[in-house]
This record gives C-alpha cells, sequence and structure tokens, in this order.
C-alpha cells in the first residue's frame, strides 16, 4: 500500500532543537537513497503515527512530498526511547521503480484448518518474510490458506505463489503447521524385588524370631511339666 505523507526541511542550529521540535508534535526524519544527499526533515506525530497503525498489519510505500516534489521511500528505521516509547527519529530510503528492493513483509494464516478441529495446535513458525521485488511488485501482506491443513501437516515458503517476488529464506522453510499433541505416559511405579530388603529389616525380623523361639521354649516346658510323674 502507498500512503502520502507530507514532509518539511530541517535544520538543528543549536542545541535542544530536536526535543523543542518533539513537543511541538513534529518528528526528525533523514531521506536518503541513490547516492544523493542525506535530508533532514520533519513530519507530523500525528499523521506518522496513522502510518505506525498501518504498519502492524502490513508493508506501507510513503510517496514522501517534499519542497514540490515526490519521493516513493521505505521505512528503513523507527526509533523509539526505550523509557518512555515516545518517538524520536525516522529513516526514510528513497527507491525507483525500476530498482528492487528488500523489505518485511507480515505473513497471515487465514481460515481455520480442520487439524485444529481435531485437537491439534496451530504452529506459525513465520510472522514475517523478507522479500525482494520491484516496488509496484511490492505485496502489502501475504496470505497463507491453512482451511485445507489436517493434523501433522505444514505449509512451506515453496508453497506460497507470488510472480516476480523472492524470498531470502530456504524453500524448504517451514511457515504454518498443525502439530499432533503427545499423550502423556504415566510410568508404571517400580515394584521393590522380594531380596531386597528396607535398611534395618533383618534386625526386626532376627527379633520376632528370637520372640517366637522364646515362647515355643516356654509352652515345651509347661507340656512336660504336665506329663511328668509326681513324687510320692
Amino acid at each position: 500500500m502507498k500512503i502520502d505523507l507530507q514532509t518539511t526541511p530541517f535544520k538543528a542550529e543549536k542545541k535542544g532543537d530536536l526535543k523543542r521540535l518533539r513537543r511541538q508534535g513534529k518528528i526528525p526524519a533523514v531521506l536518503y537513497g541513490h547516492k544523493e544527499k542525506t535530508r533532514n526533515i520533519y513530519i507530523d506525530m500525528k499523521e506518522f503515527k496513522k502510518i505506525l497503525d498501518r504498519l502492524q498489519q502490513e508493508t506501507v510505500t510513503v510517496n514522501l512530498k517534499l519542497e514540490k516534489k515526490n519521493y516513493l521511500c521505505v521505512i528503513k528505521t523507527i526509533q523509539h526511547d526505550p523509557t518512555t516509547g515516545e518517538l524520536l527519529h525516522i529513516d526514510f530510503q528513497h527507491i525507483h521503480k525500476k530498482e528492487r528492493i528488500r523489505t518485511a513483509v507480515p505473513i497471515h494464516a487465514i481460515g481455520e484448518a480442520p487439524g485444529v478441529k481435531k485437537g491439534g495446535i496451530l504452529d506459525q513458525h513465520l510472522h514475517e518474510i523478507v522479500v525482494r521485488c520491484l516496488p509496484d511488485e511490492m505485496p502489502s501482506h501475504i496470505d497463507v490458506d491453512i482451511s485445507q491443513l489436517e493434523l501433522g501437516q505444514s505449509i512451506h515458503l515453496k508453497d506460497i505463489a507470488l510472480p516476480n517476488v523472492e524470498f531470502e529464506l530456504n524453500p524448504e522453510t517451514t511457515v504454518v503447521s498443525v502439530l499432533v499433541p503427545r499423550a502423556v505416559e504415566v510410568a508404571p511405579q517400580a515394584e521393590v524385588p522380594e531380596e531386597v530388603k528396607v535398611e534395618g529389616e533383618e534386625g526386626v525380623e532376627e527379633g520376632v524370631e528370637e520372640k517366637e523361639k522364646e515362647k515355643e521354649r516356654k509352652e515345651e516346658a509347661k507340656e512336660s511339666e504336665k506329663t511328668e510323674p509326681k513324687e510320692k
């Protein structure tokens, strides 16, 4: 998608000019490309935030309007304050319609995979892909239809047909797949062999055996007293 954006030349002449510019709702930026002289510019922050919203979903080319001229550009760098998130600076690269450009394009999975309905897990490996192509042939985003994806199946880059667009990754790279969940196996509890005794068990058993023998001796003594003849 191409978006028009008005910009104004800017030159920081003294310390604090950039901070004052930002307080006025403007963003410092540079325009460069094709061995041309780098130009310092600024753009309206509210207007650029509208582009940021689109960049979340698609790739955008910008028709930068500067001093009654138009410059077809791609956004190369966006700098934010790491603490506040405030927009600090933007780099625009001037491109030509007959020159192949390299840029990242978002990937959208569309449809509903039958494999997911059967209990599978949708795993999107790539959410964007770097491509090379002419500006007029650059896709704003890439739709990947997953409506035929069954359990264990995948879609690779080689399955995506985009004429005159080159991917900078191996064609075998997986884009999205439906994973088959593995059943959780519970290991059976190990049985203790009969010959293995708990520590201290041997001494306990010997004590029990000794008590049993003592009991038997007492019972035998009683029986002997009953059977022996009494003296007159």
